[in-house]
């Protein structure tokens, strides 16, 4: 059987690689953006309605890496 482009796969740290040289996003645990917006939350003082932007900045924060989080 001769292998197609598409059926070849890259193993996952070539993949990584791959995704950094081309200056992709870097992808991050949805677990680990989620205790950051949570924590986030706390930091607002448990206010409601501020969901989406807690998760957004949680991206934002674990993208840049552990120097830059942000306070509310």
């Amino acid at each position: 059987m001769i292998a197609t482009k598409s059926s070849i796969r890259l193993a996952p740290s070539a993949q990584s690689e791959s995704l950094i040289k081309d200056n992709a996003p870097i992808a991050v645990a949805d677990s680990a953006v989620q205790a950051r917006a949570y924590e986030l939350y706390e930091l607002r003082g448990r206010v409601d309605g501020h969901a989406e932007q807690d998760w957004h900045q949680a991206e934002l924060d674990l993208r840049a890496g552990p120097q830059t989080k942000r306070r509310v």
